[in-house]
């Protein structure tokens, strides 16, 4: 059974509450991601999505280089551990309403897991079990997809 360690990244961009919204846009802009942890220490404090951009700084009318991101965070953080099986994350994407989702290990972020990292996954898992059965039915049919030179070894 896969876990969700194996395939959220674990390559953490994250702020401090202290941070300008603006420093930690450019960040998330540079690095291409639509949402960062906010960490007290080791501690998650919250999360900073491009929602919260919008909702909270944006349609505020608030000044980004004066805001400070740990006052417009979602503080309610939606969690997942690393150790849960797959399933439970399309169960928590769907449930809670949530694109991005910090993973933890002990109460500790360790990663954080996406919709697009999860699609990316089963879409990489579908195309994988259609290979397998388009190989294993031409071998039924007596061809060796894979044999492009036409020898069937020695058949």
């Amino acid at each position: 059974m896969s876990t969700i360690e194996s395939l959220m990244v674990t390559e953490m961009i994250s702020a401090t509450p202290d941070e300008s919204v603006q420093a930690v846009a450019e960040r998330m802009a540079r690095n291409r991601i639509g949402a960062v942890l906010v960490l007290d220490g080791d501690r998650l404090a919250g999360i900073f999505s491009e929602r919260d951009l919008l909702t909270r700084v944006i349609g505020a009318h608030r000044d980004l280089a004066a805001t400070r991101v740990g006052d417009v965070a979602t503080g309610d953080v939606v969690t997942i551990d690393a150790a849960q099986p797959v399933r439970s994350v399309v169960e928590t994407f769907r449930a809670r309403r949530v694109r991005h989702l910090p993973v933890v290990r002990g109460g500790r972020p360790v990663g954080i897991l996406s919709t697009r990292d999860f699609l990316a996954f089963v879409v990489e898992g579908l195309e994988g079990f259609v290979e397998k059965a388009r190989y294993d039915q031409e071998l039924a049919t007596g061809t060796d997809p894979y044999d492009h030179i036409g020898g069937s070894y020695g058949r």
